[in-house]
């Protein structure tokens, strides 16, 4: 396909030397490093997916990662760009520092936030890392006005799969065309678990979609979704195409709320001098199994939240109906991912 970056400066000494085995390539040489430095890619979500995007992408020439979330130590198996010494920092900061380590001419910037449509803005590329539905869709969805193509990448238990979208022209197709129903996120890692491994793949499938898309080498994965079952590591693909019934639903309201694992909720918890209340939104048959201990039912004004229900969902939507300028954060995985972990529950007793 045809690159959509165009070369327009030369290569400094250092960006030749880091981007030699690269430039080898008989498609893509000194003139495809040129595009590649002078692309500006937005990376959404630095976690397991994110993490090998961000590595692979040395030699970019603007990289703005967005995540609103801190480094937990669940995270640091399969999200290989932090350490120990980075768990409580935010990721995108993180991420970016360790882009720069590798490559000191980036321009780099780090976004602490949810995803907001406005950031797609001045990129060339979108990167969708954030694994969830509700993400992928407001981002299908500035991606579509903007008429900018976006690299999607998914992974949970034994399953991957990667895609590129771009609404445009009459083979034009979107993540709308693959899931045209709009419905919650109903995984997640911290409940059912994803192998290691298979984040750094498709990951890294995910990272070769943009360097194909920027200097026009190879056939970028436009209208066909490349599943990888991690059990017997099989590679399928299947192709994607707009229909005459295919619908845009309704844009995502408000950003994705920040999402916070068990342990960080319960070292949250264990610290006497923060004020975060934690919110129960399960029915009165879910309570009666057992609470997060202190949760209270939803009926609090407290400023800083953590809202959760069994897996999640529920959790979301009550999250998405809260006031502006309310910090209300996810616990991820739900109660369920809690007990799994064996942290403190309060079993309810009638009075």
């Amino acid at each position: 396909m045809d690159p959509l970056v165009a070369p327009v400066a030369a290569l400094s000494p250092w960006r030749a030397q880091l981007g030699s085995r690269t430039a080898a390539l008989a498609d893509v040489g000194t003139i495809g490093l040129r595009r590649l430095a002078t692309s500006r890619i937005l990376v959404v979500g630095a976690g397991g997916l994110g993490a090998p995007v961000v590595a692979y992408l040395a030699g970019v020439g603007r990289l703005t990662v967005v995540d609103p979330d801190v480094v937990d130590a669940s995270n640091l198996a399969r999200q290989t760009l932090f350490t120990a010494a980075d768990v409580g920092s935010p990721k995108a900061e993180v991420a970016v520092a360790r882009a720069v380590a590798v490559d000191p001419e980036l321009d780099a910037v780090a976004v602490v936030a949810s995803f907001t449509p406005d950031m797609v803005a001045g990129h060339d590329v979108v990167v969708d890392a954030a694994d969830s539905v509700l993400v992928t869709r407001a981002v299908s969805d500035a991606c579509a006005v903007a008429g900018m193509p976006f690299v999607w990448g998914t992974v949970l238990g034994h399953d991957g799969q990667v895609s590129v979208f771009r609404d445009a022209g009459p083979d034009g197709v979107d993540f709308h065309d693959l899931h045209p129903d709009a419905l919650p996120d109903e995984g997640s890692c911290a409940l059912d678990g994803v192998v290691p491994a298979l984040c750094g793949a498709v990951g890294a499938v995910m990272a070769a979609q943009v360097s194909a898309l920027v200097a026009g080498t190879g056939d970028p994965l436009l209208g066909r979704v490349l599943t990888v079952d991690a059990r017997r590591w099989l590679w399928t693909e299947s192709p994607v195409r707009r229909g005459p019934a295919s619908r845009r639903p309704a844009p995502v309201a408000g950003p994705e709320p920040a999402r916070i694992a068990p342990s960080a909720l319960a070292a949250r918890l264990a610290d006497p001098s923060d004020p975060v209340v934690v919110v129960d939104v399960r029915t009165d048959e879910e309570r009666a199994a057992g609470v997060v201990a202190g949760a209270v039912r939803d009926d609090t004004d407290a400023a800083d939240v953590v809202v959760y229900c069994a897996r999640g969902p529920r959790a979301v939507a009550w999250a998405a109906r809260q006031p502006a300028g309310r910090r209300v954060t996810v616990l991820d995985g739900g109660f369920e991912a809690w007990r799994r972990e064996g942290l403190l529950v309060t079993i309810e007793r009638d009075s």
